[in-house]
């Protein structure tokens, strides 16, 4: 009998929990559009270049913009920026969320850096530059 009792409590919990958020509750993490600033088409082995991204998501439903970098060997660098959407059911606020960064690349190797910009919306989808390193 308390093993029912408990289960029935259990479930009723849980659907009650389930429902506070509502049946409009979403949130999730996506890409979202990155800007760079104008690269270098040549560079100076290992001196340091700083480079300016801006990440911004389209509306005020976006938080926690981040800017990503993952690089891939010693001349390959994919960059990248991602959000949290959450909506309670509400009506987004229109306006562009935004964040801007420095990431300092300093090349260790001499030869062709490859750059990767990932925007889920761009045409294309990712943007390669490529960057000379001479050595002085």
């Amino acid at each position: 009998m308390k093993a029912k009792f408990f289960l029935i409590s259990a479930l009723g919990l849980s659907t009650l929990f389930g429902c506070i958020e509502g049946d409009n509750y979403v949130r999730f993490n996506d890409y979202v559009t990155m800007e760079a600033g104008l690269l270098p088409d040549t560079m100076i082995l290992n001196e340091p270049y700083n480079l300016q991204i801006r990440a911004s998501a389209p509306n005020g439903c976006w938080y926690n913009v981040k800017v990503y970098l993952n690089v891939k060997s010693d001349s390959a660098y994919f960059f990248s920026a991602a959000a949290t959407y959450e909506n309670h059911g509400e009506p987004c606020t229109q306006q562009l969320v935004t964040h801007d960064t420095t990431i300092t690349i300093t090349p260790k190797v001499a030869k062709t850096h490859l750059m990767y910009f990932y925007n889920p919306t761009g045409d294309p989808q990712i943007r390669i530059d490529t960057i000379y390193i001479k050595a002085e």
